[in-house]
C-alpha cells in the first residue's frame, strides 16, 4: 500500500466524501428493500400509505450508489474527468434525495387528516384496509360501522377502536421523522458536492502522480549515446526556448531549429573547424 504515503490531503478529503455518499446510498437502499419486502412489522403500512415517498427513496439511493462507484473509481485512478462525472451525478442525487423530504414534510404539515381520510374512503381497497386494521389494531375508520373491512378481528360488534386516530398519529410521527432526517443530511450532501467540484477542477496541487516535464524526459538518442560507451559522445541539453509575443510559452515544446543549430555548432567545434 505505497499509495497511502503518496496521497495528498485533498485526495483524502475526496475519499472521505465519496465514502459518505456510498454509506448514505447503501443505508437508504437497505431501508427501501426491507420496506418493499415487508421485513418489519410496520412495513406493510408504509407500502400502502407512503408508496410515492418510498419510490423516491429507492431511486435516490440507487443514484447515490452509482455516483459513489464513479467517485471511487476516479479517486483510485487519479482521473479528474471521472471525478467530474461523479460531481454531475451528485446533482440529480441531491434533487431526488431532497424530494423525499419535501414530499413527506408536505404531507405531514398540510391537511394530513383530510388526506388520510380521503385515501381511506376513496383510494384504499378492502384488502389494503384489512392490512391497515391488522397492523394498527383497529377496525373501520371511525368504528366498526364506518368504512370497515370485514375480517376475523373486525366485525360489527368488534371492541377495537376506529383507525382514524392511530393512522393519523402514525403518519404524523413517521413523516416528521423522515423529513427531519432528510433535511438534516442536506448540508453533508452539499459539502460532498463542494469537495468534488474542488478536486475535479480547482485544486492545483499534485493530485496523485506527477508528470515529468518534457525537458527531463529521456529520448531514444539519449539512451543510445549512453549505452554506446563513446567517451567523446556528449549529451546535448536542448536550450529552453524563450517565450515570444505570438505564441504561448509551453515547456513541453522544443525549438527544433535552435536545437539543430546548436547541435551543428557543437559538432564543428569538436572536429576543429570552428
Amino acid at each position: 500500500m505505497t499509495w497511502v504515503g503518496q496521497w495528498t490531503l485533498h485526495k483524502w478529503c475526496l475519499l472521505a466524501s465519496v465514502t459518505t455518499v456510498f454509506l448514505l446510498g447503501l443505508t437508504c437502499l437497505v431501508v427501501s428493500l426491507l420496506t418493499w419486502f415487508a421485513a418489519y412489522p410496520v412495513a406493510p403500512v408504509l407500502l400502502i400509505t407512503d408508496s410515492p415517498a418510498l419510490v423516491l427513496l429507492t431511486f435516490s439511493s440507487s443514484l447515490l450508489l452509482l455516483a459513489s462507484m464513479v467517485g471511487i473509481t476516479g479517486t483510485f485512478l487519479n482521473s479528474r474527468p471521472i471525478i467530474a462525472v461523479y460531481v454531475l451525478l451528485l446533482f440529480p442525487s441531491f434533487l431526488s434525495f431532497v424530494s423525499v423530504g419535501y414530499v413527506t414534510y408536505k404531507k405531514a404539515h398540510f391537511s394530513l387528516d383530510a388526506k388520510v381520510s380521503e385515501a381511506w374512503h376513496f383510494w384504499y381497497s378492502p384488502g389494503a384496509r384489512t392490512v391497515l386494521q391488522g397492523a394498527l389494531g383497529c377496525c373501520g375508520w371511525g368504528g366498526p360501522l364506518h368504512g370497515a373491512a370485514a375480517s376475523g378481528t373486525c366485525y360489527t360488534r368488534s371492541p377495537l377502536p376506529g383507525c382514524h386516530g392511530p393512522l393519523v398519529r402514525f403518519e404524523r410521527d413517521l413523516l416528521a421523522s423522515v423529513a427531519g432526517t432528510v433535511f438534516s443530511l442536506v448540508p453533508i450532501h452539499l459539502a460532498n458536492i463542494f469537495v468534488g467540484l474542488l478536486c475535479a477542477n480547482h485544486v492545483t496541487h499534485r493530485f496523485g502522480k506527477g508528470i515529468t516535464p518534457a525537458r527531463y524526459r529521456l529520448t531514444a538518442r539519449d539512451i543510445y549515446s549512453t549505452s554506446s560507451g563513446d567517451k567523446h559522445t556528449e549529451l546535448l541539453i536542448p536550450p529552453l526556448p524563450a517565450p515570444n509575443a505570438f505564441a504561448a510559452f509551453r515547456e513541453d515544446r522544443q525549438n527544433k531549429p535552435i536545437h539543430r543549430h546548436m547541435h551543428g555548432k557543437f559538432e564543428s567545434e569538436r572536429n576543429g573547424y570552428s
